[in-house]
Formats: structure tokens, C-alpha cells, sequence
């Protein structure tokens, strides 16, 4: 199978007056899942142009990544590297390598402060992660690693976290066959269970041909032997599939607690006879609202809303994964 890469983003569009600090939290689920993945913080301006120069209008934002909320621990600085290397800070940091046993923490945090030179600053920010490749030497973030003080604008930070993105894959299939891929999610144990939304988008041809997806989601707990057998996905429930062979395919599955890990999804290819298949796929794991549940001091009201709010987590709570389930279609899709 292959694997998907993912980039991390806050959840809005950010704002920052200068001279402010903001932190920013990318979950790693203590590495199981990205363990030797490299990665690099990077921002955009859109109100501003970047203008990072001494003699300038000092419009840029100061990026460091650290190993924890503190900042005691610098592992990247794009304005330390330019200082090092000569030249005006970047809008982004030198990628680092994260190891698992030497990064010290579960996860990788990124602060960002705002020159002076805009009263406010709307920009972007995206923690861009990649797979190891055999051709290149990224060194472990935290070889070069900076010890400092901890500083009083770090201290009276809150910390955002940032939602994960898969990145968009596409891929090619002839009618009839079939590809998983597999989607290294971290979900977290703070949460009881997680939604996601996937989708899986077929271009309209030049000859408008018809063809499209039918899509299956298996958790790690619903592989067998390494596959997602179709079987075992539609015996779950339809939560958990789309088998319209439509051009926009989407499933949109609750995770339960019990079942967090990287989440797989096996796409199979429909089509005129041996007619290629084009598609994209696409997912993201947003974080969850934290105002589901609004109390108002009002018991009656209240009640109300607390009923509300269990009618809807159960409804959207998956049926639980029947471990003995065996079924002959499981031999025929092999």
C-alpha cells in the first residue's frame, strides 16, 4: 500500500500584532506513527510582503520549533540559521529529522513571533511532514539542538492545535482492481471517538466516459494479514463505505478510542473493461469542537442540551468490531 503524506494547520485563519507571541502544538501519538519522518515549519504573510531585511520594513515572523512548550530546547530557528548562514530570515525553517528516542516528548511545538514593523499581521502557518527517502540526509532535529532560557512571552502563551491533512494523492487504477492506502493519523486518547471525512474524486474525462470509486475505511483493528478485505468493512456498517462507484465517493467514519492508529482505505477502480481509473484522494482530522456541550445554569435547558448531546454521540458511535467475523467473500477478493 501506499502512504499518505500529512502537513499540519491551525484550525482558522491566524492574526498577530506585532511584537506577539503564539504556540502552536502538532500531535505525534509518541511517534509510532511518523518515527523518522522529516519536517519543516513554514508561514505566509497576506497582508504584508515579507521583508526580513536589516534595513527594511521589517515585516517577517519569527518561527522556532522546540520539543516542548517551554522553548527551552531550540531545535529550529529561521532567524538563527540566517544569522549563522549570512543571509535575511526565511519564511521557513531547515528541515530536521524527528527520532522518537532522542526528541525528548510526544510531540513538536512551533512559536511564532511578529516583527515590528505591521500592527497586525494575517498569515499562515504549516508543519509540512515527509516520509524518509534514501536519497537524502536529514539530521535528527535534535543533533544541533539549542538549550535556552524560557522567556516571559512564552510563559503567558495558550497553545493551539494544529489539525493534521492528508495530503491529496492521486493515483491510477485499471477497472476492477483495487489499492489501499494507508493514512497515519494520530488521534489522541484525550478523545473518546473521532470523525473523519474522506473523499475520493474521479476528473470527468475528455470523452465523458463513465467510471468512478467504490471505497472502503478499515482501522488497524479490521486488517487481516495486512488487507482491508471489503467484506469485513461492509459488515461494520455503511459508515464505514461508499460503493456508489459515483466520481465523488465519501466516507465518513467515527473512529472509536479503542481502534486509533493509522486508518486505511481501499479503493477499487470501476470502469469500462480495462478502462484506466484517475483519482484523488483526499481527508482531513479536524479537531473537535470543544463547544458541543453549552451549560447555560439553567437546569431545565440544561437537561435538555445533555440529552441532546448523548442522543448524538451515540448515533454517531460505530457498531463495535466483531473480531470472529469470517465470510467467503473475504477468499474471493484475494
Amino acid at each position: 500500500f501506499q502512504t499518505m503524506q500529512i502537513n499540519y494547520a491551525p484550525d482558522h485563519a491566524l492574526d498577530i500584532k506585532e511584537g506577539e507571541t503564539q504556540i502552536f502544538r502538532a500531535p505525534l501519538c509518541k511517534g509510532g506513527l511518523l518515527n523518522g519522518w522529516s519536517f519543516k515549519a513554514k508561514v505566509y504573510m497576506m497582508n504584508e510582503p515579507w521583508d526580513s531585511a536589516e534595513i527594511g520594513d521589517a515585516n517577517w515572523l519569527h518561527i522556532q520549533v522546540s520539543n516542548g512548550p517551554s522553548f527551552t530546547t531550540i531545535v529550529r530557528d529561521n532567524a538563527q540559521e540566517a544569522k549563522k548562514a549570512g543571509y535575511d530570515p526565511k519564511p521557513a525553517t531547515s528541515p530536521f529529522t524527528y527520532d522518537s528516542a532522542t526528541w525528548g516528548s510526544d510531540d513538536i511545538y512551533i512559536q511564532i513571533t511578529a516583527s515590528h514593523g505591521t500592527p497586525t499581521f494575517q498569515y499562515g502557518l504549516e508543519l509540512a511532514a515527509n516520509e524518509p527517502r534514501d536519497d537524502l540526509n536529514i539530521p535528527d532535529g535534535m543533533d544541533s539542538a539549542e538549550t535556552v532560557s524560557a522567556s516571559a512571552a512564552t510563559r503567558g502563551c495558550g497553545i493551539q492545535t494544529l489539525e493534521q491533512v492528508a495530503i491529496p494523492l492521486t493515483a491510477q487504477l485499471t477497472s476492477g482492481d483495487t489499492g489501499q492506502y494507508k493514512i497515519p493519523f494520530c488521534f489522541e486518547d484525550t478523545y473518546d471517538q473521532r470523525s473523519l471525512t474522506l473523499t475520493t474524486l474521479v476528473p470527468e474525462t475528455v470523452q465523458e466516459a463513465p467510471g468512478g470509486v467504490a471505497s472502503f475505511l478499515c482501522t488497524d483493528t479490521m486488517m487481516n494479514n495486512g488487507i482491508c478485505y471489503r467484506a469485513v468493512v461492509t459488515n461494520r456498517g455503511t459508515m464505514f463505505y461508499d460503493s456508489s462507484g459515483a466520481k465523488v465517493n465519501a466516507v465518513i467514519p467515527t473512529i472509536p478510542k479503542e481502534e486509533y492508529g493509522p486508518v486505511y482505505l481501499l479503493v477499487l477502480a470501476q470502469g469500462n473493461y480495462h478502462d484506466k481509473v484517475e483519482f484523488t484522494i483526499t481527508t482531513k482530522l479536524r479537531n473537535p469542537s470543544g463547544d458541543e456541550l453549552k451549560l447555560s445554569g439553567h437546569s431545565e435547558k440544561d437537561l435538555h442540551s445533555v440529552l441532546t448531546y448523548l442522543k448524538s454521540s451515540y448515533q454517531n458511535k460505530p457498531a463495535p468490531l466483531d473480531h470472529a467475523f469470517q465470510h467467503e467473500e473475504m477468499k474471493e477478493e484475494l
